[in-house]
């Protein structure tokens, strides 16, 4: 049991919270029954469940999101997933049907996603865009029909943020396989990272944080929120420099493409994200 808790990777849902604090920035929500839900739902149900299941399917041997050594799966481990996805889809219907479908199809995504029959993951294009859409914007917009209502999309800062989040996921996506070139071509899986190469990689996620940026720009490009925009950049800074840093030692000697610098990267990235939108929530 203590392993298969272990595969469920709680601490890695906190590289996914920056997206539904930026959604609860237009959101003004409660501190309410609902409000624990979805957090809960996500973060301690769908989150954890997918990334078990993911493991589940994947059998790995060696390092991966937050694990360096990961124990060896066992079928408590799948059981586990389809409790925990049964129980956020059943809890999801108290906050509002409409989050129940967000939910529910998160769930069928992220299944077609790891399943070995299917295996979407494989497929380097359409695996990138399951993942930064669904959770990305799918995750924004469930919290907004599960907390508020539609009608906050008719603000086009709503839908800027939206997509914002998704290239926040597209940032990080690519940087998450590059350490694992060898062990996904033993398992014949193709990854973004790997199609692109590890300077490619590294220009990539460049390229996506720069689209992301752009996107918090215009939703904060009003006279009054302008200083979010700026704010932000500044938070990000470390992490910026620590990303490019990583990337030119690694242009010159790709033994610091591995799982403990990665692993920095992302934990960085995520408190400095997590920091801003806590700071935007408190003002």
């Amino acid at each position: 049991m203590k392993d298969t808790i272990k595969l469920l990777r709680f601490p890695f849902s906190i590289f996914l919270l920056p997206v539904s604090l930026f959604s609860f920035f237009y959101i003004h929500p409660a501190i309410n029954y609902q409000l624990i839900l979805v957090l809960g739902i996500w973060h301690l149900l769908v989150f954890p469940s997918s990334n078990g299941y993911n493991s589940y399917n994947d059998q790995d041997e060696g390092p991966i999101g937050g694990l360096a050594s990961p124990p060896k799966p066992t079928k408590l481990l799948l059981h586990l997933s389809n409790i925990m996805d049964g129980a956020a889809i059943a809890l999801s219907f108290l906050v509002n049907v409409y989050f129940a479908f967000f939910v529910g199809i998160y769930i069928i995504a992220s299944r077609l996603y790891s399943n070995r029959s299917i295996r979407l993951k494989k497929l380097p294009v359409i695996g990138f865009f399951v993942v930064i859409v669904f959770q990305g914007a799918w995750v924004f917009a469930a919290n907004i029909y599960g907390l508020s209502s539609v009608k906050l999309f008719s603000n086009q800062s709503v839908v800027f943020s939206a997509i914002a989040s998704s290239f926040f996921i597209a940032t990080v996506y690519p940087l998450t396989q590059i350490y694992q070139h060898e062990s996904d071509k033993k398992d014949g899986v193709k990854t973004l990272s790997m199609l692109l190469g590890i300077k490619g990689t590294f220009i990539f996620s460049t390229l996506m944080f720069t689209i992301a940026n752009l996107f918090i720009y215009l939703s904060f490009h009003s006279v009054d929120t302008i200083h979010l925009f700026w704010l932000f950049n500044i938070v990000m800074f470390p992490s910026t420099v620590y990303f490019f840093l990583w990337a030119l030692r690694s242009f010159k000697n790709e033994i610091h493409v591995n799982f403990k610098n990665t692993m920095i990267m992302l934990v960085l990235s995520s408190l400095l994200n997590n920091c801003f939108f806590v700071i935007l929530l408190l003002k």
